[in-house]
């Protein structure tokens, strides 16, 4: 479904049909460790590539990027040097402050929540804001609720600002790509 405010934005629920999901979810708990974190992030990200090949494929595949296409009207190609990757948040990683993504060349990100059975008291909420001062949420912002099997979509624009509040419980894991704008 495409929302509007604070800027555009599409969100599915239940986007990956159940086995998918739960195979995925299955292979969480041995992927919790060695998470690479570059030493120049502000922002301590970890991730590491996805470790479920068939669903790397599907990511990377010409099914998912027609959908793409056909969702928002754009023409895609894959950001060859972001590929597809499993994220996580814990309760020790900091909020993510207000910012806009990789303004080398505009982009398409899709954000994939895959963490089973989490609760709003968890936070670790996706924060889409108006402007950079807007790091205090406010009337125009929009709050993202990293349920599982949730898929954003945004375009990375310099206007486009958003944060990542910290977690307070348990692991927040994500699967994150990037499609370059042609």
């Amino acid at each position: 479904m495409e929302y509007l405010k604070p800027w555009p934005h599409f969100i599915f629920d239940n986007f990956l049909q159940d086995d998918c999901l739960k195979r995925l979810q299955s292979l969480l708990p041995e992927h919790q460790n060695n998470f690479r974190k570059d030493d120049e992030d502000d922002m301590e990200i970890r991730y590491k590539f996805l470790p479920d090949l068939e669903l790397a494929k599907y990511f990377l595949g010409s099914d998912f990027k027609a959908f793409l296409e056909k969702t928002t009207g754009l023409s895609l190609k894959i950001n060859e040097k972001s590929l597809v990757q499993l994220r996580v948040m814990t309760p020790d990683s900091p909020a993510m402050p207000a910012h806009v993504d990789n303004q080398d060349q505009k982009s398409l990100v899709c954000l994939l929540y895959v963490s089973p059975n989490w609760k709003k008291e968890y936070g670790g909420e996706l924060c889409l804001l108006k402007e950079k001062s807007a790091n205090a949420l406010s009337s125009t912002s929009k709050v993202i609720a990293p349920i599982s099997n949730r898929m954003v979509l945004f375009c990375s624009e310099d206007s486009y600002w958003h944060s990542v509040k910290s977690v307070n419980h348990g692991l927040r894991y994500s699967i994150i790509m990037e499609w370059i704008i042609n």
